[in-house]
C-alpha cells in the first residue's frame, strides 16, 4: 500500500521493548533513512485517550470488551498515524501490534485464536506488516529486570501463570514463523545489535 517499512517489536514485560525500539529508530535515522517511533494501545490522540482506560485499575473489561478497545485505539492509531507515515515512504518502529492481541486476549485469555485473527485482520486492513520481532525473555525474568509489576497498571497486575501462556503465544507465533524471536537476555548492547540485523534483512 506504500513505499515505507512497517516493523513490530513485542515482548513480554520487562523485555526492554520501549527502549530497544527507540535505539532502532535513532539507528535507523543515523543510518539515513527516515523512521518514526510510536506505540499502542496509544500512538495518537484518541488511541491514547483509550490506552488510559485499559490500563487503569479501576475498569475490568472482559476479554472481547478488552480486545475491541484495542482494535478502536489500533484503528485511530493507523488512520493519524501508521497509514500518513507509510505513504511518505517513512519506517514506522511500533511497540507492540496485533501479535500482542493474539498473545494477551487469544492464548492468555482464552479468546478464539481465529476470531482474535479475524478482528485483528479487519481492524489494520490493508496494512502489510514487513517484520515482526519478539524479544524472547521469560516473564519471570522480565519482571525481575524491571523490579516488579506496576501496580498501577492493570495488565501487570495480573499472575505469572497469565503472563507465562502470553509469553507461550508469542514463542508459538515465532514457531509459526510470524514473529522472528531476538534473545535479549545479553546487554541492551547486544539485544540492539541482534534486532539491527534483522531489520538490515529488509531494508
Amino acid at each position: 500500500m506504500s513505499n515505507g517499512k512497517f516493523i513490530v517489536i513485542e515482548g513480554v514485560e520487562g523485555a526492554g521493548k520501549s527502549r530497544q525500539c527507540a535505539l532502532l529508530t535513532e539507528a535507523l535515522n543515523a543510518a539515513g533513512h527516515s523512521a518514526i517511533l510510536t506505540r499502542e494501545p496509544g500512538g495518537a490522540k484518541l488511541a491514547e485517550a483509550i490506552r488510559g482506560l485499559l490500563l487503569d485499575p479501576a475498569f475490568s473489561p472482559d476479554a472481547v470488551a478488552e480486545l475491541y478497545l484495542y482494535s478502536a485505539a489500533r484503528r485511530d492509531h493507523l488512520n493519524k498515524v501508521i497509514f500518513p507515515a507509510l505513504d511518505s515512504g517513512k519506517i514506522v518502529v511500533c511497540d507492540r501490534f496485533i501479535y500482542s492481541s493474539l498473545a494477551y486476549q487469544g492464548y492468555a485469555r482464552g479468546l478464539d485464536l481465529n476470531f482474535v485473527r479475524r478482528v485483528n485482520q479487519i481492524t489494520i486492513e490493508p496494512l502489510k506488516i514487513d517484520l515482526g520481532l519478539f524479544l524472547d525473555i521469560t516473564p519471570e525474568a522480565g519482571f525481575a529486570r524491571k523490579g516488579g509489576a506496576d501496580k498501577a497498571d492493570r495488565l501487570e497486575r495480573e499472575s505469572l501463570e497469565f503472563f507465562n501462556r502470553v509469553y507461550y503465544g508469542f514463542k508459538q507465533m515465532c514457531a509459526d514463523g510470524e514473529l522472528t524471536a531476538i534473545d535479549v537476555s545479553g546487554t541492551k548492547e547486544q539485544s540492539a545489535a541482534k534486532i539491527w540485523q534483522a531489520v538490515s534483512a529488509i531494508l
